[in-house]
């Protein structure tokens, strides 16, 4: 429902669709638009802005899989194979990034990804950010937000020097996870002792530095600051790496070894019993060496 506009105010209507933009910076928009009170038609008009979200360019892009390395354990490697010969950034000023959300039972550990060795052996340049539940001990069931988001820079492949591009290997990037304890199954298996987990896959994207005077910020359509781009400068554009096009979802189903409480009553008991008697025998030989020494002390007085 549109109100009729007050003294003074001018309401202007319109129904746009996206068009092909002519630069690839931009974001096109067409349609009509029509202003209530002074037109008595619409007129055709197309509008274009400066954007800072875009398709990867080129015919073939890049795309991307992920998945997880079996077997999974206690700590899940998350791999995300890229084509090595299509791997190319737009720019130069340009760095490849993948942006992570992960729930509550899977945690990635800050104090790892700062060792360089390390995140070179992975096929990682940085951790830029880790926001959320960050506690390293916390079982899955005191953790009261969702999870947690990292954003990660990661290492592309060196380009060759012939510039050919004929290797047509995956260039794989390797993110290391960490499972939280779990109070048990949290879905139905067919498996007894494991759970299952849902982790999505990240946002891979290359970001990159605009040009200065683009003007990005006049643009009214564009979401901004949302989320990861929000932990980018203002002038920074972005060209998304799509997941491939024979991927079904783009959510990965792990499972995960997890002890369930109602078949294990047996473990409680007998740490209860191991706890007893280690302590019952630590007072014991307390006793003997203090018996021991009271016994020596004594027949030395005798002598």
């Amino acid at each position: 429902m549109i109100r009729r506009p007050k003294t003074g105010e001018r309401t202007e209507v319109g129904t746009l669709q996206v068009e092909k933009a002519t630069e690839a910076e931009e974001l096109s928009l067409g349609g009509f638009l029509t202003v209530i009170g002074e037109d008595d038609h619409p007129s055709k008009t197309l509008f274009s802005f400066p954007s800072r979200h875009h398709p990867l360019p080129g015919l073939s892009p890049a795309t991307f899989t992920a998945s997880f390395q079996q077997p999974t354990g206690l700590h899940p490697k998350f791999e995300i194979k890229l084509p090595r010969q299509q791997l190319r950034p737009p720019s130069d000023t340009c760095g490849l990034h993948a942006y992570w959300t992960l729930p509550s039972a899977l945690f990635i550990d800050r104090y790892q990804l700062s060792d360089p060795l390390f995140l070179a052996s992975q096929n990682l340049a940085a951790l830029h950010s880790l926001s959320g539940e960050q506690d390293l001990e916390a079982p899955d069931w005191a953790i009261e937000r969702w999870g947690s988001a990292a954003l990660s820079e990661l290492a592309a492949p060196p380009s060759s020097p012939s510039g050919s591009g004929t290797d047509k290997s995956d260039w794989i990037i390797t993110i290391p996870t960490h499972l939280r304890y779990l109070a048990g199954p949290q879905k139905p298996t067919h498996t007894s002792g494991h759970a299952s987990i849902d982790v999505p896959w990240p946002i891979v994207f290359w970001a990159c530095e605009a040009e200065e005077g683009l003007g990005l910020s006049n643009n009214p359509f564009d979401r901004v600051d949302l989320g990861y781009d929000g932990l980018f400068g203002p002038q920074t554009t972005f060209y998304h790496i799509p997941p491939g096009s024979e991927v079904n979802t783009t959510v990965e189903e792990v499972q995960v070894p997890v002890l369930d409480s109602e078949k294990a009553e047996w473990v409680q008991a007998g740490t209860l019993i191991a706890v007893v008697a280690g302590f019952a025998w630590i007072c014991w030989q307390l006793l003997r060496a203090t018996s021991g020494q009271n016994f020596e002390a004594q027949e030395q007085k005798r002598k």
